[in-house]
């Protein structure tokens, strides 16, 4: 008894080429930040404080594609690190976030690091696969 399975299956499939992508560049920039303790996701977060252009953590969440869970569980240890605060409003009222001083100074930190990660990339893919793929990421980001 044997199943059939398409060729293209592990030579095209979307799912694995794309975690693959995600694995490899996530490895590239925690390297970058594991002095700081810290892991690409978490930086993105501050990122996302540091803009305070979300109404919720759900539209965070939302917003950001990472599950309420992920996104709450990286908050609280952000907050516990002094990076991060809320306003701590009553339950049923969405809860704000903004960067604590010792949050923006860590920021201000990790900004280079996190060019120089863009910069190492963009050299090695070329400018034209460069622009090539921050399309692709950006139409393959937008499938509902």
């Amino acid at each position: 008894m044997g199943i059939d399975i398409p060729t293209e299956a592990s030579t095209e499939c979307m799912v694995l080429k794309t975690r693959k992508a995600a694995r490899a560049i996530t490895r590239r920039y925690n390297r970058l930040l594991r002095p700081y303790g810290l892991q690409c996701t978490q930086v993105s977060l501050l990122y996302a404080v540091a803009a305070n252009k979300y109404k919720s953590v759900s539209d965070m969440a939302d917003q950001l594609a990472i599950e309420r869970s992920t996104l709450t569980r990286n908050l609280k240890l952000l907050r516990l690190r002094g990076y991060i605060h809320s306003d701590q409003l009553g339950q049923g009222r969405p809860q704000s976030f903004e960067l604590t001083e010792q949050g923006e100074t860590l920021l201000k930190t990790l900004i280079p690091l996190w060019k120089t990660a863009q910069a190492e990339l963009r050299k090695e893919l070329g400018s034209k696969h460069w622009e090539s793929v921050q399309a692709s990421l950006a139409l393959v980001g937008a499938v509902r």
